[in-house]
């Protein structure tokens, strides 16, 4: 079997191209569909909102349906518990070996249950579970193919880029999101499949909503002062602690959802009767802010907000998010975290304005420089941050701004002790449910500059793992004890599944 995986590796890169466009189509059809029911289903429910804050029989049906779906989503959450939540942590403990799921079983429940639970209003993204529906349509691709483990790992990370690439219409910040938070290192086969993917899925996504940015600012943005930069680094600050308080609270509030739960008999699949009865009310007061925030973000340049109105804003979303993601429902952060980064970065700027710091004309960017910093400290990806705002905005001027506010919050959060947000929701899926060792299987890995020069036998190596194979200028070699190991080389191992994220970071890192 490992001989196997080898041989396959060193199959032609058009091989890897071939099967980038099919898993590209795949999760870029499914992902699509999935996108556009919520969209639609969603203005229903808004409308419905509407109605009901006028008359009390559609207020009366606005309660019926609602309970009625979630009530459904959870029985579908109980038959398949990787559904639950974003799906990001999910896809991570696939590719690290720790997880097994059947593909087309969370495949449909995820589809269904994410639309229901998406669309009627919670604050939840739709981007996770796209994410997490790439990966198991490209499982699935991967199976019919009959493709190794090693290759099978490589086409679920690219479904995974071809989903973010969908639902944002970001095909760069597609394949850097599998690199720097899902895969965790930059191979040619992985980058090679995981780029067609995303831009196939891209070009299937552009064919259904049309090439407007997802998030469309206005082109003709300010340029924000060299002598200014002072209050990016203060914003980045900010944005750091706002990033942390995140972290803390979304980690933690699945606690809340057990102490209620087991207070009121509820079982854990039926959380989201509990969301409901809170964001029912919320929406009703408040339904602008109701959905996975799209609509908030591209509205706020134009908003007459005030300071304490967008602060109040910020708040709501804060718990909304909490209360939605908590209940363990099918649905994710993304785009609810960068809704908050938006609020908090056009709260910091009215702030600025107010102090007489800044020009009223910059406000837009600070939305813009918020969405960027907060994101990029909670999922510690500060790249995918900065192009994925990029990208979603369709507006190349503000890298240098974006790079500060990004870079500043980043640190502030890893000084923090702030862990990326999905490996920390791993970790503790992980505590609760503990994983099989799984097969062994092989993994390839660049020769890092820790390992450069050594001898194999002079590695510290985890306990059964071996070094097959070095590739170096496209010469192959058997490793033995005596090998040194180059500079630039690829090496190939064989690992248990469930040691591929230990063997990773012990030897990258």
């Amino acid at each position: 079997m490992i001989q196997g995986e080898f041989q396959a590796s060193q199959k032609s890169l058009l091989v890897s191209v071939w099967r980038g466009v099919l898993v590209g189509l795949s999760a870029g059809a499914i992902v699509s569909a999935f996108r556009w029911l919520i969209a639609k289903l969603f203005i229903v429910f808004v409308h419905l909102y509407h109605l009901a804050q006028k008359e009390v029989v559609y207020l009366v049906l606005l309660i019926a349906v609602s309970t009625f779906l979630i009530f459904f989503v959870g029985l579908l959450v109980k038959q398949e518990k990787d559904i639950k939540g974003s799906g990001i942590p999910h896809v991570e403990g696939e590719l690290m070996g720790l997880m097994h799921p059947r593909w087309w079983s969370v495949l449909w429940r995820k589809f269904l249950g994410g639309i229901l639970s998406i669309s009627m209003g919670l604050m939840l993204g739709r981007e996770g579970p796209s994410i997490q529906l790439g990966a198991m349509t490209a499982k699935g691709v991967a199976q019919g193919l009959q493709l190794t483990k090693r290759e099978q790992r490589i086409l679920i990370a690219s479904g995974a880029a071809a989903g973010l690439s969908a639902a944002f219409n970001a095909p760069i910040a597609g394949l850097l999101f599998v690199v720097e938070e899902v895969y965790h290192h930059f191979s040619r086969q992985v980058w090679i499949t995981a780029l067609v993917a995303s831009l196939v899925a891209n070009a299937v996504s552009l064919g259904v909503f049309g090439q407007t940015p997802v998030l469309h600012m206005p082109h003709n943005l300010p340029v924000f002062p060299l002598t200014s930069y002072w209050v990016l680094l203060v914003m980045g600050g900010v944005m750091g602690l706002l990033a942390y308080s995140y972290e803390w609270v979304v980690l933690r509030i699945g606690k809340c959802f057990e102490v209620v739960g087991g207070f009121l008999h509820l079982p854990p699949h039926q959380y989201g009767l509990l969301t409901v009865l809170v964001m029912i009310p919320l929406g009703l007061t408040f339904p602008t802010l109701l959905g996975g925030g799209n609509e908030i973000i591209v509205n706020l340049p134009n908003s007459p907000l005030l300071l304490k109105a967008a602060l109040l804003y910020f708040v709501l979303r804060f718990i909304g998010s909490m209360l939605s993601y908590g209940s363990g429902l099918p649905g994710g952060i993304f785009l609810p975290l960068l809704t908050l980064g938006a609020l908090s970065g056009y709260t910091f700027g009215l702030a600025m304005i107010q102090l007489s710091i800044v020009d009223s004309s910059l406000v837009i960017l600070f939305l813009i420089l918020g969405m960027a910093g907060y994101f990029g400290a909670v999922s510690k990806a500060p790249l995918t941050a900065m192009i994925l705002v990029t990208e979603m905005v369709g507006n190349l001027q503000q890298l240098m701004p974006l790079a500060v506010v990004t870079v500043v919050a980043y640190l502030v959060m890893d000084l923090l002790g702030g862990e990326p947000v999905y490996e920390a929701m791993l970790t503790k899926m992980i505590a609760v449910h503990p994983m099989e060792s799984g097969e062994p299987t092989m993994i390839d890995l660049p020769v890092s500059d820790k390992l450069a020069g050594k001898m194999v036998k002079d590695l510290n190596l985890p306990r059964d793992v071996l070094i097959s194979t070095q590739i170096y200028q496209k010469k192959t070699e058997v490793v033995t004890g005596a090998t040194v190991l180059k500079a630039g080389a690829q090496i190939y191992l064989v690992v248990n599944e469930s040691d591929i994220s230990q063997v990773r970071h012990y030897l990258l890192e």
